[in-house]
């Protein structure tokens, strides 16, 4: 008997982590295109954040719900923070498409959650082009994080072979070439 409710908790527990994703600043592309996120931002000192995983974990495990969950970690993903306009934790965002993004600031109960993902949305404000993190400012944010975080990797692929200053000079020198390259050819040609 003790042996077939483990068994039964072990199988909702693996269906609530295949329903919800951890997402940073390498995979939220790849996540946010896929339609129907709550994306959760979380910190883990946080007691409402503690207070709040329960809830996320009965959604996540839920039959069929029509969305998923996606937790980032607002303290190591602060870009991400920046590009939502998180102010405090924890900050829900359901993100039903690039072009729709609707900020939760409901009850925090797991119905009123999933009330809000399955049909409340409808009469709740979207953020707007320039407050989305798929605007203008939210992408320009997004593509400064991924070429700081390509500038940090390649710094580490050339540190192993050329040594660490040698990687700082070649990344800082690349860095200059296309800030000349974004900034300054844009410029020659509109003269």
């Amino acid at each position: 008997m003790g042996g077939i409710l483990l068994a039964a908790l072990l199988a909702c527990a693996s269906l609530a982590e295949g329903r919800m994703v951890e997402v940073t600043t390498r995979n939220f592309d790849a996540e946010t295109s896929k339609p129907n996120l709550l994306l959760v931002f979380y910190a883990p000192w946080c007691g409402h954040c503690k207070r709040l995983e329960p809830a996320l974990q009965q959604l996540a495990s839920a039959d069929d719900p029509g969305y998923r969950i996606g937790r980032c970690d607002g303290t190591e993903h602060r870009v991400l923070t920046q590009r939502f306009g998180v102010r405090g934790f924890p900050s829900l965002f359901y993100v039903r498409s690039r072009a729709e993004v609707i900020p939760y600031d409901g009850a925090r109960g797991a119905k009123d959650i999933d009330h809000f993902l399955r049909k409340g949305y409808a009469g709740e404000a979207r953020l707007g082009l320039m407050k989305s993190p798929f605007g203008p400012l939210g992408r320009l944010k997004g593509l400064c994080v991924a070429a700081g975080l390509y500038a940090v990797d390649l710094h580490a692929k050339l540190a192993v072979t050329v040594g660490d200053y040698p990687a700082m000079m070649a990344v800082a020198c690349m860095g200059i070439v296309a800030l000349i390259v974004v900034l300054i050819l844009p410029l020659l040609f509109l003269a």
